[in-house]
């Protein structure tokens, strides 16, 4: 069984005041840390980001867009998008505003996911984060129809899936790593460890 990664790198970033996907961490852009703890268990890792920055990631990377008939239509737009462009069995979907998450991590969640899951996704003590997930294969129809009925929350989609929720500390010790950075004041409250 394959699984393929879901980078998802095209959100708007109003409140952080440009893309995250190139903000900088030690040395880094987001997206590349991001990348890197995917490629711990994904075969190929699939961004997909907005039409104006394709040219800003290098050749050499599988960058694509949302696909015209759900474009802009938020995360469940780029996952579906991913899903048909790579046609795999799973898919460990990651948001590019994730740059402290690590290949261990990402290794736990793939090892503790149930394949008869539709969606296993991490939750912390505070939150759900439905972006830290592996996705089957099976939902990529569910999820077109969705997106066609403009049902686009996520939260929404793994409340009418088989969802299962992981705690966090099942998958990495340090919460800190699963600081999503909306603004560029948040970075100062992640934490890194491998």
């Amino acid at each position: 069984m394959g699984i393929t990664g879901i980078l998802l790198a095209g959100g708007q970033s109003r409140r952080y005041g440009s893309p995250k996907a190139f903000a900088e961490l030690e040395g880094k852009y987001y997206y590349e840390h991001v990348r890197d703890a995917l490629s711990a268990v994904c075969r190929e890792v699939v961004i997909v980001t907005r039409p104006e920055l394709t040219d800003r990631f290098p050749a050499r990377l599988r960058i694509i867009t949302d696909a015209a008939d759900v474009a802009g239509a938020g995360p469940l737009a780029g996952i579906h998008s991913a899903m048909r462009a790579a046609g795999d069995d799973r898919y460990f979907v990651l948001p590019c505003d994730m740059p402290y998450v690590t290949g261990g991590a990402v290794r736990n969640l793939a090892a503790f996911a149930s394949p008869e899951a539709d969606v296993s996704a991490v939750r912390t003590e505070e939150e759900p984060l439905p972006l830290f997930s592996i996705w089957s294969g099976r939902v990529e129809v569910r999820l077109g129809e969705a997106l066609r009925q403009n049902r686009l929350s996520v939260m929404g989609f793994l409340g009418q899936s088989h969802t299962e929720w992981i705690g966090s500390g099942k998958i990495h010790p340090d919460s800190t790593i699963f600081c999503n950075i909306n603004t560029p004041d948040d970075q100062r409250k992640g934490g890194r460890q491998t």
